[in-house]
């Protein structure tokens, strides 16, 4: 047979733990044979394991480290439990601040040929305004604008337009209400101090796949709130509380509050694209947070993003995500999906993430999460903080987990695992000189620049 190229560190680490005597624990990480305690045996199991001398299942406990696989690295971490070398770092403490941001002022670009041109509602022109208000079940329309027509069921009311540069204000309280576009041209939708609950499906769904402009009136707070269940139409997506088929683009200086029970909370089957200036809360018991196809854009505002459901993310992108500024915090108390083995993560990401200013601070405490996970991430400044609490169970939770290469060159850069690698790049993990700290312990990474 073979010999394990792990022999002699093996051999070393069990006379090591042998001499340290055993350690009783129950039911905790180190110990592999389940016998109630870390010792000695526990190494010669993983050792067994290693040299493929061994057939017992253990259940998963030989991961000690939680890194996906069995190697001395495990045999080092049952030593160092056995030896008392483990410490209780605790993590950064990751908590929603609802405080107001000071933010630098905005430049909107005037150069049509800015990829980002349209994005800004200053560019675009709406000038004939719609006025909706809602009282209770009920729903008034102000305003009358050719080729668009405006009507109502109780509170639900449906818009449909083919008339260019028309804006809609949306003011008032309905607990059995809702809007629905169906438009030809891109429009702008001002939050006014509204509230609207429905209890079968979106609050706001917007079918045109336009631009949807979303402003928020300075000094107020709107609340959009979706049912348990949905009543769908066939041939029309309706995927969560506030859902565009089009681009999402939110400006203004208001509050807004998005409350998800049926599905996800803010969804794009494009793009979201956040301005500074604003304060966007969402509370999802039911899935996602906020969902794009194509991207996510933070460029600013204070954004307080919470998810409880199982498998659910705080953003959920297909593309890339973006953060250049602003405060963007994400806690993710859900587990593992057993339906289909979904994990949950604050942000997932197929594409790159990109970190260039501003602040994301992510948290998951449930089994198997984890904080950040992308196919690249590449930060050149601002502030990331990404914090994994939870146990292994299905997949080993993560801080930070990148499919591909981890690129950073400024800013400030943590990560945290509780029970497996803060940092996992299956690419290149790659960190340019110039920082001021650079610290790795079993549980973190620290790099400031």
């Amino acid at each position: 047979m073979r010999k394990s190229p792990f022999s002699k560190p093996i051999a070393l680490l069990a006379a090591l733990a042998a001499t340290l005597g055993i350690t009783s624990m129950a039911d905790i990480t180190g110990d592999v044979n389940g016998d109630g305690s870390v010792n000695a045996s526990d190494i010669s199991a993983v050792a067994s394991i290693i040299s493929g001398e061994s057939t017992t299942d253990y259940e998963g406990r030989e991961d000690v480290n939680g890194d996906g696989s069995v190697n001395a690295s495990d045999i080092s971490a049952i030593a160092s439990i056995i030896a008392g070398e483990t410490t209780d770092e605790e993590p950064r403490d990751i908590a929603f601040d609802y405080t107001a941001l000071t933010e630098a002022t905005e430049t909107v670009p005037t150069d049509t040929n800015d990829v980002t041109h349209d994005d800004y509602i200053e560019n675009s022109e709406f000038t004939k305004t719609i006025t909706i208000t809602w009282d209770g079940e009920s729903a008034t329309v102000d305003g009358s604008v050719s080729k668009v027509s405006v009507s109502t069921d109780g509170g639900h009311v449906t818009v449909t337009s083919t008339a260019k540069k028309v804006a809609y204000v949306l003011k008032g309280t309905t607990t059995n209400g809702s809007i629905k576009f169906y438009s030809e041209k891109k429009f702008s939708v001002t939050l006014d101090g509204v509230t609207i609950t429905n209890p079968t499906g979106a609050a706001i769904n917007n079918q045109c796949g336009k631009s949807f402009f979303l402003v928020l009136t300075d000094g107020t707070t709107s609340t959009l709130t979706d049912g348990e269940t949905y009543t769908m139409v066939d041939g029309e997506d309706q995927k969560g509380t506030l859902f565009s088929e089009g681009q999402i683009l939110i400006s203004g200086s208001g509050t807004l509050n998005v409350n998800s029970v049926g599905k996800n909370g803010i969804v794009s089957d494009d793009y979201v694209f956040v301005r500074p200036g604003s304060q966007i809360n969402v509370t999802s018991t039911s899935g996602h947070c906020i969902k794009a196809n194509d991207g996510v854009r933070i460029n600013g505002s204070v954004l307080n993003l919470g998810t409880s459901a199982d498998g659910a993310k705080g953003i959920n992108c297909e593309d890339f995500v973006a953060i250049n500024g602003g405060r963007t915090t994400i806690i993710a108390t859900g587990t593992t999906d057993t339906s289909d083995t979904t994990s949950v993560a604050g942000v997932k990401c197929d594409s790159t993430i990109t970190i260039a200013g501003g602040t994301l601070l992510v948290k998951v405490t449930g089994d198997d999460a984890k904080a950040i996970k992308t196919g690249n991430l590449v930060m050149t400044g601002g502030e990331l903080a990404a914090v994994a609490l939870g146990s292994k169970n299905l997949a080993a939770p993560k801080g930070i987990k990148s499919d591909g290469d981890i690129t950073v060159s400024g800013g400030s850069f943590y990560s945290y695992s509780a029970n497996s690698d803060p940092v996992d790049a299956d690419g290149s993990f790659t960190v340019a000189d110039g920082y001021s700290t650079y610290t790795t312990t079993d549980h973190s990474v620290t790099i400031s620049y």
